[in-house]
């Protein structure tokens, strides 16, 4: 396998050939030329006027796109598109707040069936309908099912378009990336006991008491902890980090999760076998094993980074989640990576919908309606796409024999990491991308994520990842996977759709969620905040009694907030959606 080496020197030059595309155009002021044709995507914008910043809210914290505002995928939207992006992040309080305000920034992202209610009859946003055909017209073209799909059932009756969910993607891909989500360990640490299997959460216990015993400190003499968690994302970090065991996600409820393979929702606070309590059961066993971060009911997403930067964290739950420890220690192999352990892997899938819990609307308080069209229309091209996976053409990627084709040295520049490939600002956030990675341009024939094939994967792969492969006997980390889904010792989101059909993929991707009511909201509000309530003291429990203890009062004190009702509501809703969609009938797989 050829694995593609970068000098400082190699690096500099990627890093200012970004910088100086970056530099063409000032976001503040004026350019002269052309205005581009209306909807077009592939014209400059018009330097006779101002690049147009827009505000982006976000509920979400530790996001990276303000980070890197002058990198070269946003210097290229404003070429193109003539806009600035800023984010404006906000958890659920701050989201509820700005709402009750009234004046919201010009593009929100949000789940419609969890806010559509709210931001529509609260005229909040607006429709896009009379927008679409002059600046629309790659979605009209590229996502239609969405259009419609949204216009029916995210209007609150109206039957007009005010929301587009990012992701969209109706076939799964062929090819396996690295996993991202997941049991997340520090690989020399894990090889160096001997990388024992794991396949149970008590099982990862006892790995996680061995490599702590072995390395109590960090090489700076910090102490080592097994396993830690953030507190600003309401209940994640009891739903997702054990999707591995449980197979079980949420949606736009983090009450209501779903397990792979099956098509009905059940509440993960009275389901006591549901992803909740097996992290009750988990982190108040690392919690008696001294094994749990003693901040870790604390904390917030950004010091947790921190934490995971200086290496203090043996096991995460996503990649992103790490800080920047791989980038530090590239050069020496350590690092972490998502194993392939347990029942399922979050991986492949078909999203005909896209990811909903992410959709934009345009707001009313917004100043320019239409370049928030226009921007909207660039996540939706191939061309756009393209560029926000992939990077700029002739900066990023070539094309050869009517192919567009990756410069070796960008892939040696993302396989470095760090600073350099961050300020090249690709893929820094999979949430914008209108359609999915694995999705063909007609006019190549090749994917829009140009890093999604296997010779990128193969060929841009740094020394962890190197060593990760080898030692499952796989070319790169996706390749990985594929052969453990292969074999069946995994199934993951490719596999709960391999015996449909494409209608019945379509029909399964148009159910759609419940929209909740208003009373329901409140409900599940005062619930999640029980929850996590009890969370902190189940966690901090001394003994196998008490655990039962808090547990019991825990379920009744949900009961009597109304969990059943709304669980109810939910479940009856869903079942009712697929009945009319013609998909699968709704059922749980106990």
């Amino acid at each position: 396998m050829k694995r593609w080496g970068l000098s400082k020197a190699a690096l500099a030059t990627v890093l200012c050939t970004s910088m100086m595309l970056a530099a063409c155009s000032d976001n503040s002021s004026s350019d002269t030329g052309q205005s581009p044709a209306p909807g077009s995507t592939g014209s400059p914008a018009a330097k006779t006027e101002e690049v147009v910043t827009l505000r982006l809210l976000v509920i979400e914290t530790g996001t990276s796109w303000n980070t890197y505002p002058n990198s070269a995928i946003a210097q290229e939207i404003a070429k193109k598109v003539g806009v600035k992006i800023e984010y404006v992040e906000a958890d659920d309080s701050k989201f509820s707040v700005l709402l009750a305000g009234g004046d919201l920034p010009d593009i929100i992202r949000a789940e419609p069936a969890k806010y559509g209610k709210q931001l529509i009859e609260g005229n909040l946003i607006i429709p896009m309908d009379n927008m679409l055909e002059q600046y629309g017209k790659d979605i009209k073209n590229n996502v239609p099912i969405l259009v419609n799909y949204s216009r029916e059932n995210w209007s609150e009756g109206k039957k007009q378009l005010y929301f587009l969910s990012p992701q969209i993607q109706s076939e799964p891909s062929s090819i396996y990336k690295p996993l991202t989500i997941g049991p997340t360990i520090r690989w020399d640490l894990y090889k160096d006991i001997g990388a024992p299997e794991f396949n149970t959460p008590d099982e990862l216990l006892d790995v996680l008491e061995q490599i702590v015993k072995k390395h109590p400190v960090t090489a700076d003499g910090k102490k080592m902890y097994g396993v830690s968690m953030f507190q600003d994302w309401g209940l994640w970090p009891y739903v997702v980090p054990f999707s591995w065991h449980t197979m079980q996600t949420t949606n736009n409820s983090d009450l209501m999760a779903r397990k792979l393979g099956e098509t009905q929702y059940r509440n993960i606070l009275t389901d006591e076998a549901s992803t909740f309590w097996v992290a009750m059961d988990f982190y108040n066993k690392a919690y008696m094993r001294g094994l749990l971060d003693p901040d870790a009911l604390t904390m917030k997403y950004n010091d947790y980074l921190a934490k995971a930067t200086a290496g203090q964290i043996v096991i995460g739950p996503a990649m992103w989640a790490m800080g920047d420890f791989n980038t530090k220690f590239a050069n020496e192999g350590k690092g972490y990576v998502v194993l392939p352990v347990g029942k399922s892997a979050w991986s492949g899938g078909v999203n005909p919908l896209g990811w909903t819990g992410k959709s934009y609307s345009i707001s009313k308080s917004s100043k320019h309606p239409e370049k928030a069209m226009e921007f909207l229309n660039y996540l939706y091209s191939y061309e756009g796409a393209r560029t926000l996976f992939s990077g700029v053409e002739g900066v990023h990627w070539d094309m050869a024999d009517g192919k567009p084709k990756l410069k070796e040295e960008v892939l040696a520049l993302k396989t470095a990491g760090g600073a350099a490939w961050s300020q090249t600002g690709i893929n820094i956030d999979p949430n914008l991308m209108g359609l999915g990675s694995a999705v063909i341009d007609p006019k190549t024939n090749t994917p829009i994520d140009l890093f999604a094939t296997n010779e990128a994967l193969a060929n841009g792969i740094t020394l962890l990842e190197q060593d990760f492969s080898k030692h499952y006997g796989g070319l790169h980390p996706g390749d990985v996977l594929a052969k453990r889904i292969k074999e069946g010792k995994l199934i993951d989101n490719n596999t709960n759709v391999a015996g449909l059909t494409t209608e019945q993929i379509i029909l399964e991707g148009k159910v759609g969620l419940p929209a909740i009511p208003e009373d329901l909201h409140r409900v599940e509000a005062q619930v999640k905040e029980l929850a996590a309530r009890y969370a902190a003291r189940l966690i901090l429990a001394g003994n196998d009694s008490q655990f039962a203890t808090i547990k019991k009062e825990a379920i009744k004190a949900f009961t009597d907030a109304g969990v059943e009702k709304f669980t109810e509501f939910y479940v009856n809703d869903y079942a009712q959606r697929r009945q009319t969609t013609g998909a699968l009938p709704a059922k749980l797989n106990n």
